[in-house]
């Protein structure tokens, strides 16, 4: 039997590393190569604070099992220490491939990998355990995140989409999917995922923005505008919606009732810079001079440094006939 990696006293011990190889995708690798792809000597590592706890001194120094060091890894998952947990469940797979939840394992690892803050190693190992036919709908959830970190947005709208098949109304899900549908301009397909029919009694923030986008880009701003009326009484303090809602309503010239949408914002966030800066710059087109002033100045002096605002501020300065104010 392989002596343990942590039997060492519990001190800093060396550990299996993560793996420097990649995983081709599709391929019909077997655990053990996983295992020798994922765990390169060359990279082996002390991994910072990987003492195993005391409570599995024995276990560990005594003939280790699979479990034991799938037990270890979960024990450092449980204490968020994921690259511990990663390296605990590298050493399983390279010590005992043939185990009975490889698939398990190999799932753990990359959610650790990943955990961890390593999406570009954890995917290979992810993408395994799915070929495997792992069954759990984390482990969508998991890669499809992990894919959209590294800009695949096409993998991760598979996975997003494998995810809501589990389950139609995660709210993580719908808010990614969509968001990358609208990254690729794909406004028909926000709207049958949000729209047709609507899941959830409720948008999220971000599923408000994203659909009356879709609609406002598709030639249909009465909708976008109603979806952004009913987003802002879900969520009144959401200061995304009031700018978008405020410039979808500008865009069709009703400056008037931008200027009540931003007012009536301003009561929940009195002190948001680009909500001043948007209401100025509506209270400039409506003529209302001194008030464009007032709310313009407020928003460079909560520290708005976009040229815009200062340079909308010169121009009602220009109207009023006033030099600028020092900020």
């Amino acid at each position: 039997m392989p002596k343990s990696q942590f039997d060492s006293g519990f001190q800093q011990v060396p550990v299996a590393s993560r793996f420097s190889g990649s995983i081709v995708s599709g391929s019909a690798l077997p655990v053990l190569a996983l295992a020798i792809a994922l765990l390169a000597p060359s990279t082996l590592y002390s991994a910072p604070n990987c003492a195993p706890p005391p409570s599995m001194k024995d276990r560990l120094q005594n003939a280790p099992t699979a479990d034991d060091y799938s037990d270890l890894g979960l024990w450092f998952a449980s204490h968020e220490q994921y690259d511990c947990a990663a390296d605990a469940y590298a050493t399983s797979l390279q010590t005992y491939p043939e185990q009975k939840n490889a698939i398990r394992v190999i799932f753990m690892f990359g959610s650790s990998l990943y955990l961890s803050g390593d999406s570009q190693e954890a995917i290979p190992a992810l993408q395994e355990a799915e070929r495997r036919g792992f069954k759990d709908n984390r482990l969508h959830l998991i890669l499809a995140s992990a894919l959209d970190s590294t800009h695949d947005s096409a993998g991760a709208e598979a996975e997003w989409r494998a995810a809501l098949a589990f389950d139609p109304e995660i709210i993580a899900a719908l808010d990614a999917l969509s968001t990358d549908l609208v990254n690729d301009a794909d406004y028909p397909s926000v709207i049958d995922l949000l729209d047709k029919p609507r899941v959830q009694p409720q948008r999220t923030p971000t599923q408000c923005l994203n659909l009356a986008l879709a609609y406002a880009r598709t030639g249909k701003s009465d909708l976008a505008l109603d979806i952004l009326r009913n987003g802002l009484n879900t969520t009144p303090d959401s200061v995304a919606i009031v700018r978008q809602l405020a410039g979808l309503l500008i865009q069709g010239s009703r400056n008037e009732e931008a200027a009540s949408v931003l007012e009536l914002a301003l009561g929940h966030t009195p002190d948001d810079p680009r909500l001043h800066e948007a209401l100025g710059t509506v209270l400039a087109r409506l003529n209302r001079m001194p008030e464009a002033r007032e709310h313009l100045e407020r928003a460079i002096a909560l520290g708005d440094t976009a040229p815009e605002a200062k340079e909308n501020l010169a121009k009602v300065l220009q109207s009023l006939g006033s030099a600028p104010t020092a900020h």
